[in-house]
């Protein structure tokens, strides 16, 4: 049994090594979205400044309707990376959990093994002392025999 236990935990250790793969990747990949939302932000932030300045400097009812409509499409492309962002959350906390669910098994197979371990120890642990206790006792008795 105790085989089956240790194949089981070195399964469930390469699973656990996958798993921690996997969520790393979807780690990386929440940081690249974040980034690119950053940045997105970073660029509205500035090209809306550009239509500030060049505003207070006039610009032509064509020109302000051309600053509004590519701020537009930086909102539209912020709202969408922002929800990629959460999807991406979504799954670099499933691949979490998936994680920490597949450490637990193993841990629990580890505490059994180590239980099971100790239990089997402490068994031949008292086979020995019996066997010692039975050899003293008839040491006893084979000396009392031969006085």
């Amino acid at each position: 049994m105790s085989k089956a236990i240790q194949l089981l935990i070195e399964r469930l250790l390469e699973a656990e090594d996958r798993a921690a793969r996997a969520m790393a990747m979807a780690r990386q990949d929440q940081q690249r979205y974040e980034s690119q939302l950053e940045a997105l932000n970073q660029y509205r932030e500035n090209y809306s400044g550009q239509l500030t300045d060049r505003g207070s400097q006039g610009l032509t009812s064509f020109q302000f309707g051309h600053y509004q409509a590519f701020i537009n499409k930086l909102d539209h492309a912020a709202q969408q990376q922002l929800q990629g962002l959460r999807q991406v959350r979504q799954v670099t906390e499933k691949r979490r959990q998936e994680w920490l669910d597949i450490q637990q098994q193993r841990k629990a197979l580890e505490t059994l093994m180590s239980r099971k371990a100790a239990q089997e120890a402490l068994k031949v642990a008292r086979q020995e002392q019996k066997l010692l206790d039975e050899f003293a006792t008839f040491r006893y008795f084979h000396r009392q025999a031969e006085s």
